[in-house]
């Protein structure tokens, strides 16, 4: 039987939450704690893209479009007014007229989709 390869990212996904959730509780600054946890997620999308690309190229395209969203919708944006407003509290940051906190609520549920379709993606694949 053939791995099924949306168990590995489905681990990856949960083992970013992990690490994330570690990451909080190890370092004390938390500006610089949401900066690593930011970069995690924006690394680990582009990552399973890029794996998922060189196994399957384009075959799955909603994973690849809930994915995508994240990266580009949340992921990006977050780190990105993080980086580029240092020192400013996340609670005062505002993209796109939303203010971080919003953005980073919604992310979160993003974030859930995301899990959530490639759950979906495994269960159907492993049948």
């Amino acid at each position: 039987m053939r791995r099924n390869r949306f168990l590995e990212y489905l681990v990856v996904e949960v083992l970013v939450i992990a690490a994330v959730m570690v990451i909080f509780a190890t370092i004390s600054d938390k500006q610089i704690a949401a900066t690593v946890a930011g970069v995690l997620f924006v690394t680990m999308p582009i990552g399973l893209m890029i794996w998922e690309h060189q196994r399957a190229q384009f075959r799955e395209i909603i994973w690849f479009v809930t994915v995508l969203q994240f990266w580009v919708i949340f992921a990006l944006p977050i780190l990105g007014i993080r980086l580029m407003n240092w020192g400013v509290p996340f609670d005062q940051l505002y993209f796109w007229g939303l203010p971080g906190p919003l953005l980073h609520s919604w992310s979160s549920k993003s974030y859930m989709v995301m899990v959530a379709v490639t759950a979906i993606r495994w269960f159907k694949l492993s049948r």
